[in-house]
């Protein structure tokens, strides 16, 4: 599962092992001790790269192979080129946040474990003064 984290100060991207689920009831959980309401919804977030980054040549190669194969990772990740220089990432998942401040939350998105390495090492290259852990 990839977690986008969004805060006053940035934004991180982070891979980790535990379930969607196991996440989203650890964190409502802790909403309901503290008193803090918290939100979830489907959405989608864009990430907008430039397409001569090694790893995305790889991140196009792996979901052409998935759709080959008759696995479909377009309901969670959809490219779109922009422009002769930019592909847009359009990523599928879920926004959770504080109600009183909805601006700031984590996007969560599972996808296939290769896709996900693919996308953390592109936001590694193109964000190399951000923080990303693996």
């Amino acid at each position: 599962m990839l977690k986008l984290t969004y805060t006053s100060t940035g934004v991180t991207l982070e891979r980790s092992v535990e379930s969607f689920e196991a996440t989203i009831r650890r964190r409502v959980l802790l909403g309901l001790r503290i008193g803090e309401p918290v939100g979830l919804e489907p959405t989608s977030v864009s990430l907008l790269v430039d397409d001569s980054l090694p790893a995305l040549k790889g991140l196009m190669g792996a979901v052409a192979a998935h759709q080959e194969s008759a696995q479909t990772p377009t309901n969670v990740l959809e490219l779109i080129q922009k422009g002769a220089a930019q592909v847009e990432m359009r990523l599928q998942g879920y926004w959770l946040a504080q109600q009183k401040n909805p601006g700031e939350g984590i996007f969560f998105m599972n996808a296939d474990p290769v896709l996900e390495g693919y996308l953390v090492n592109i936001w590694q290259a193109s964000h190399q003064d951000a923080s990303c852990c693996s």
